[in-house]
């Protein structure tokens, strides 16, 4: 899942580094005007100039410094360790009306309640189908929504900070807090309902079908002028 949570990272920058570059506009046009109204041509042309070379960097930074499981517990407020997976069979799975938790016994065999059990064998299902596009797509949401959550999370300090910094209004500091705390808990509600439509697509499909494992491809021989190296 590593290498693929990257490769999903990546195409999600795009959306992260909009999320805060709108986050910059709605501060700097609707929370503290004055700072744009009292600056001058160049200053606005160096905010831009920083802001178009800055942001990406500090979204790219908050993405990477925490772990996956620290991103979980702040969007799930869980115990750290603690992932969608761990409750798959036991609450996940049977409320949704796709999946038939008798046939998917059948199909994927027993489980375990308790949470790390149910996260890694539910992982070992989530490797078997991992391309199918509607796997694929919420996995991609959940990772979306998940770092929208995380990036929004710090910024209801350092927003404030920033903005008393540039001498705004005590207004525009509890407004633009309050921002960012509306921001951090609709992207969180949003990460979880991704990361719940997740792990029950993983079920579903292997609830509809039995799921062969692919069998690891045999490593090639290596030959050279006196013929094969070995089996």
């Amino acid at each position: 899942m590593k290498s693929a949570e990257r490769s999903l990272k990546s195409l999600n920058f795009a959306w992260h580094v909009a999320l805060a570059t709108a986050d910059a506009i709605v501060l700097a046009l609707f929370v503290a005007p004055e700072l744009i109204t009292s600056a001058t041509t160049t200053q606005l042309g160096l905010y831009r100039a920083l802001g178009a070379a800055v942001l990406p960097i500090v979204v790219l930074l908050l993405m990477n410094v925490m772990s996956s499981n620290f991103k979980a517990m702040l969007v799930y407020w869980k115990p750290y360790g603690w992932l969608p997976g761990c409750e798959a069979f036991t609450k996940y799975g049977p409320a949704d009306h796709r999946v038939d938790m008798a046939q998917l016994k059948k199909n994927a065999g027993a489980w375990a309640d308790e949470p790390r059990e149910q996260n890694s064998k539910w992982y070992k299902l989530y490797k078997q189908v991992e391309t199918t596009p509607e796997v694929a797509y919420a996995q991609k949401d959940f990772l979306m929504y998940r770092d929208m959550a995380v990036l929004s999370l710090p910024l209801i300090v350092i927003a404030p900070l920033g903005l008393y910094v540039a001498n705004a209004s005590t207004k525009a500091l509890w407004t633009g807090a309050a921002m960012f705390v509306v921001q951090y808990v609709l992207t969180a509600i949003s990460a979880r309902n991704a990361g719940e439509r997740f792990v029950c697509n993983v079920l579903a499909v292997h609830s509809a079908k039995k799921v062969t494992p692919l069998k690891a491809q045999p490593a090639a021989k290596a030959t050279s002028s006196g013929g094969s190296a070995g089996a």
